[in-house]
């Protein structure tokens, strides 16, 4: 049980350090859970609770949004909120509760704050689109992948595999040959067969394990022939060297369950092949 006094001294504690927070430029993120106090919970409905002008209680019930059947409602009034203009740490709590409901309701503000001035609040907006799950977003989506920031592009071509987003393979490759890394893996999950060669155009430009990455992924897709990963695995052992067999010998040993017998000898043979010595050298 928290004294009187303790509890008016945590609640001045909490009320002025949240009048600092709006200040701070460089803040894109607040525990809200640290303002909180025992026995404050509130009875109003969430949604009403985002009228409050203290930023304390505002950042709670934003934290506190979370898919149910009133996602519709506070969806609308989450958005309202953003419309009308906030401080970055609201904003970004604000984009995440809109992650969280996943309500389609939100679709025109996220949309919105797909070009807003932070990078950190553009991520999150397609975030909380993705998680929508709708294709009619995919566009707004892969426009992420030319975003003038990196961890932005990045994180755009993680959500394209996450979601399905097939129409987005071209957008992919060329994401991929302008350097977004995390491109590769989307592509291999999303591939078709005619983006495994044009995949392998970047095999000797891009760093190893990021080429890995995809090919790990293609390997694992049922859909892909059996002829087209065997070429796969030729084509890697061209390239050779420690990365490339201890790759091709972890499939080996861990065989996904669309690898067929010809498909693992030619993965074990092709591995036996590359000679490194005790340092992982080619000699």
């Amino acid at each position: 049980m928290i004294s009187a006094r303790r509890s008016r001294i945590l609640l001045s504690f909490g009320t002025t350090l949240a009048a600092f927070v709006p200040q701070a430029s460089t803040v894109h993120a607040v525990d809200a859970e640290l303002f909180r106090l025992p026995g404050r919970e509130s009875a109003q409905p969430l949604a009403a609770r985002l009228q409050t002008h203290d930023q304390t209680e505002l950042l709670i019930a934003l934290d506190e949004l979370n898919a149910n059947a009133e996602s519709d409602r506070n969806s609308r009034a989450v958005s309202d909120l953003l419309r009308a203009g906030q401080p970055d740490v609201v904003t970004d709590h604000a984009l995440d509760a809109l992650a969280r409901m996943k309500s389609r309701e939100a679709r025109s503000v996220l949309a919105l704050f797909c070009r807003h001035r932070r990078p950190d609040a553009r991520a999150r907006a397609y975030t909380a689109l993705a998680n929508l799950r709708d294709s009619r977003d995919i566009p707004i989506i892969t426009e992420g992948l030319r975003d003038s920031a990196a961890p932005v592009r990045s994180q755009v071509a993680v959500l394209l595999g996450q979601i399905q987003a097939v129409p987005a393979v071209p957008d992919l490759l060329r994401a991929l040959e302008l350097g977004v890394h995390p491109a590769a893996a989307a592509i291999g999950k999303l591939g078709d067969v005619a983006s495994v060669a044009l995949y392998a155009k970047q095999l000797g430009r891009l760093p190893l394990p990021v080429m890995l990455d995809g090919y790990g992924q293609y390997f694992e897709r049922a859909d892909i022939p059996e002829n087209v990963k065997l070429e796969i695995v030729a084509s890697l052992e061209q390239v050779s060297g420690a990365t490339v067999k201890a790759f091709l010998n972890a499939r080996v040993q861990n065989p996904a369950k669309n690898t067929t017998p010809k498909l693992q000898q030619a993965m074990l043979t092709s591995a036996g092949r590359i000679r490194v010595d005790a340092e992982g050298v080619q000699p």
